[in-house]
């Protein structure tokens, strides 16, 4: 059977304006509508490509993470970048970085690293978005270097 195009597209609108809600700084209102999106993408029909479902889910998941991480839930937005990369491993960068911004927030310093280290092997360290995650990690490694010296 064919993939419900109606679900498609209100799954997309619905990301979307969760999106333009995260963007005006109303980050409570773009994690319910993230939520109602993750909700509707998690009730799929079985014969659905379970594909879709996980690429969808992986995105969404990352996007409230980010919103969480704005509000500074730091603990929600970790919880949600765990569950992005639980869909999709690869690919995923910018949920194996928020994971690890999350956990460096949290003071799990050797967590964040893990992460960080594979945000940048996904990422490379070419770019903008390289550079910031190698300034975190390095951050964390400082962070470990204190603690071992105590």
């Amino acid at each position: 059977m064919p993939v419900n195009p109606k679900r498609s597209a209100t799954i997309t609108k619905m990301r979307e304006t969760a999106s333009t809600a995260h963007r005006k700084g109303n980050y409570a209102e773009a994690v319910r509508l993230y939520s109602f999106s993750i909700d509707m993408a998690n009730q799929r029909p079985a014969w659905e490509p379970s594909g879709l479902v996980r690429d969808e889910l992986a995105l969404l998941y990352a996007n409230r993470a980010q919103s969480h991480m704005a509000a500074q839930n730091w603990v929600e937005g970790w919880k949600d970048a765990e569950s992005s990369v639980e869909c999709k491993r690869i690919q995923n960068s910018k949920a194996w970085w928020r994971g690890g911004k999350c956990l460096y927030e949290m003071g799990r310093y050797t967590d964040a690293a893990e992460w960080l280290t594979k945000a940048l092997e996904l990422e490379g360290k070419e770019g903008e978005a390289g550079k910031d995650i190698s300034g975190l990690l390095a951050d964390a490694k400082r962070e470990l270097d204190k603690d071992i010296k105590i």
